[in-house]
């Protein structure tokens, strides 16, 4: 649910900042990069939250999928 909202929300608009952050912070998760926790900061409140528990989301789906398949994570695109 929340994951779902932060991809929708990456993908508003190419220059909005919240949009920009968002695209980042999903390229990392997905690509399991680097990502400076500093940016989510910028955000307003209630988009700083949607982060917040789109990595709890995250995170948990993440643990999950560990547990029942041997190998690395697939990637999945919020680009597509």
């Amino acid at each position: 649910m929340h994951l779902q909202a932060l991809f929708e929300k990456a993908q508003a608009s190419a220059t909005e900042t919240s949009a920009v952050i968002f695209r980042e912070l999903l390229d990392a998760l997905e690509h399991d990069a680097p990502f400076d926790l500093q940016q989510l900061y910028r955000l307003p409140y209630s988009d700083f939250s949607t982060a917040l528990n789109a990595l709890r989301e995250w995170r948990s789906q993440r643990y999950v999928w560990m547990l029942e398949h041997d190998g690395p994570q697939p990637v999945r695109s919020h680009m597509s």
